[in-house]
């Protein structure tokens, strides 16, 4: 957390983002129920006043899509095997990269991965529909811009390594962190073979609910076993945003 605080002050979105938990004062606590929840984030304090307020928020139920132009940036996607750093933040189950280890470009613009969590149920929804859990893996640039790559599961048969190896290692207690460098995950195995997305420009889905974010939504689900998803919702269950109203932004479809 220091190292990214002291990043410019346009980073105050990549902070909230990747620490994924409230201030430690009192009144800046939210949760996902009751009077601390997502229709009153915007209440809780003046920083989450976007929660409430934003004309561009995530997550969004994804629907009406344009075919992309053949002009638009693609996504190329440079990922490597990472050692196990997980934390418990109170709000979900995160992997924090190295830093500068794993990548991904977006036409000539470049992203470096800072973290990915989960979400279970997903949430993106598509055509109304939710998935049983969701992995969004963040990402960051050299000029304070974010970039979010979105994967949906489903359940099927083989288990999927980079959970596998998650799951034994998650600490129970909420703030606490665990690493080790001898176990290592590439998370290219969360990402689906099909790599056809959808993009739009959103949020962030947790206070301050930020502007600004460049989604990636891949259309093809990964796969978990029944007891992987399971033993993750052990840990996290409910922890998901309302869809959020689209207020004429296009989504694209890029194959």
């Amino acid at each position: 957390m220091n190292k990214i605080k002291r990043l410019s002050s346009g980073a105050f979105l990549l902070t909230a983002f990747v620490a994924l938990t409230a201030s430690a004062e009192p009144n800046h606590d939210w949760t996902y129920n009751g009077e601390h929840g997502p229709e009153h984030w915007g209440e809780i304090s003046k920083d989450f006043h976007a929660c409430e307020s934003g004309r561009a928020e995530s997550p969004i139920d994804i629907e009406d899509v344009k075919k992309a132009p053949a002009d638009m940036p693609r996504l190329k996607v440079n990922y490597h095997s990472l050692p196990i750093d997980i934390t418990n933040t109170g709000h979900s189950v995160q992997f924090n990269a190295a830093p500068g280890a794993d990548s991904v470009t977006l036409g000539d613009h470049a992203y470096q991965l800072v973290q990915f969590h989960f979400h279970s149920p997903g949430e993106e929804r598509f055509a109304g529909k939710e998935s049983v859990m969701d992995v969004h893996l963040v990402h960051h640039s050299d000029d304070d811009k974010l970039l979010v790559l979105a994967v949906q599961f489903k359940i099927g048969d083989q288990p999927n390594p980079v959970i596998q190896a998650m799951l034994d290692r998650i600490p129970h207690e909420k703030g606490a962190e665990f690493k080790v460098k001898a176990v290592m995950v590439n998370p290219l195995d969360l990402l689906p073979k099909d790599r056809g997305y959808y993009t739009y420009s959103g949020s962030l889905t947790t206070p301050p609910c930020s502007e600004g974010v460049t989604w990636i939504e891949f259309k093809e689900p990964a796969t978990i076993t029944q007891q992987q998803l399971d033993a993750m919702q052990r840990f996290y269950h409910g922890n998901q945003r309302p869809v959020q109203a689209l207020n004429e932004r296009d989504v694209w479809e890029v194959n």
